[in-house]
């Protein structure tokens, strides 16, 4: 039976709604391209600023994570008090100024600082987002409308892949040494600079988003410090369990294989740079592209009446993505991996939008700023903190060799993708009674 939404008319008109859906698109591409350009750049980090591989690990994981968890907390409050727009615009200067700053280290300490910038700029856009988003489409639209906006940041990294492995490739053989500017940087300091500062000015673009009016469902209890989310989110710890340890188990598993796989190909394949580049961002960008698909299918169960679907979708999706991830890690063919690393990416972007999109259904209007900036918190401090530094660990400390990184990479999918099912399960029964609910009452 098609269930309707009552308060369909409440939201903005699905043009304006859709061009901040393509505004925010945009920026995503760019704020994964200055997260994930240092996995590029491992090996030359290493040797010019001495630093090793778990270090490098800190780096890529709780040196950006640290801001990125602690600015959710505050940028949570300032989006359901204040026009939402500009806290997304301070957002994307922010973690601008910490992409360029990158390039102007020369010390573990500096890097980790200017690293601790991009994530709190991160944060601050990817909270802001979500309940912009949130609060532009009613239920039964909203997992589309998530999964494509989620689609810009997995273009994002698949563009700093496939045009950044050429271009490092370049600035790293001199090829901008002679630039204004830069001459006094090392290459792979120019390739920061150079990536980072056009950000500033696309900042501007935020702007151009429509700030959606605030439901009538918003209370004043819902205006006053976290206390309200908190006591929520205890009323359904079960489905926030799912939600927030759940998805944040998922997304440590996709991170860490984005952030490590160019270093395994170096090192186990002996592939170049601008090979990994544009193999890898091409792999990642088709993959991309079913985003869409997965929020049309999460849609349609919805619509059908499954109120459990974002969840239900999820615990299919990681039952094909897992064992595709293994075949990729274990595989001594190269293009075995790179294609089986593709499916796995297909399959597993379905969590990657409907985190978010299940947080957004399930929260009333009046805490998603807050309950938003929590689920930021926990899974960037799961996915970002734990992640990639275990991999650097268990590579340094517990395997003993820079090449063992693949089976690192193996210990951290297994670990993670199994509980992260498993709490999906636990959470459907909660979701489906809160929604049901919530629809008897809209």
């Amino acid at each position: 039976m098609s269930v309707q939404d009552p308060a369909a008319g409440r939201y903005p008109r699905p043009a304006l709604a859709w061009l901040s859906v393509a505004i925010l698109f945009i920026l995503y591409i760019r704020s994964l391209a200055d997260r994930y350009l240092i996995a590029l750049v491992v090996d030359p980090i290493k040797q010019d600023v001495g630093i090793t591989d778990f270090q490098i690990s800190l780096l890529q994981g709780p040196a950006f994570a640290v801001l990125y968890c602690l600015f959710a907390i505050p940028v949570g409050l300032a989006l359901d008090r204040y026009n939402r727009r500009w806290v997304l615009f301070l957002s994307v200067l922010v973690w601008s100024v910490g992409a360029a700053a990158c390039g102007m280290a020369s010390t573990f300490a500096a890097l980790a600082v200017a690293r601790a910038l991009v994530g709190g700029g991160e944060s601050g856009f990817s909270t802001g987002a979500y309940s912009i988003i949130g609060d532009s489409f009613p239920p039964s639209r909203l997992s589309l409308a998530m999964s494509v906006f989620v689609m810009g940041g997995i273009m994002g990294a698949g563009i700093v892949f496939l045009l950044g492995g050429p271009f490092v490739q370049f600035v790293l053989s001199g090829g901008a040494s002679h630039w204004p500017l830069m001459a006094s940087f090392a290459p792979w300091q120019q390739a920061f600079i150079l990536t980072g500062v056009p950000g500033i000015a696309m900042a501007f673009l935020v702007l151009l988003v429509t700030e959606p009016v605030r439901q009538a469902r918003a209370t004043p209890a819902g205006g006053a410090g976290y206390g309200e989310a908190i006591r929520f989110l205890g009323r359904h710890k079960r489905l926030f369990w799912g939600i927030f340890l759940g998805f944040g188990m998922a997304y440590t598993s996709t991170i860490s294989l984005q952030l490590w796989l160019p270093a395994y190909f170096a090192r186990v394949h002996g592939w170049p740079t601008s090979q990994i580049g544009v193999v890898l961002g091409v792999a990642q960008m088709l993959a991309a592209l079913s985003l869409p698909l997965h929020g049309a299918i999460v849609n349609r169960f919805y619509k059908a009446g499954r109120r459990d679907a974002p969840l239900f979708w999820c615990i299919i999706a990681i039952a094909i993505a897992a064992p595709c991830a293994l075949i990729a890690l274990t595989a001594s063919n190269p293009w075995v991996t790179v294609v089986m690393f593709g499916c796995y990416m297909t399959f597993i972007l379905a969590t990657a939008s409907m985190g978010p999109a299940a947080t957004q259904v399930v929260t009333p209007q009046a805490l998603r700023g807050r309950v938003s900036a929590i689920y930021v918190l926990t899974t960037g401090l799961i996915g970002m903190s734990v992640g990639p530094a275990l991999v650097g660990y268990l590579t340094d400390h517990v395997f003993g060799s820079p090449q063992a990184v693949g089976t690192s990479l193996v210990v951290i999918v297994l670990g993670m993708l199994i509980p992260a099912a498993l709490l999906f399960v636990a959470g459907r029964q909660q979701m489906r009674q809160l929604l049901e609910a919530d629809a008897v009452t809209a």
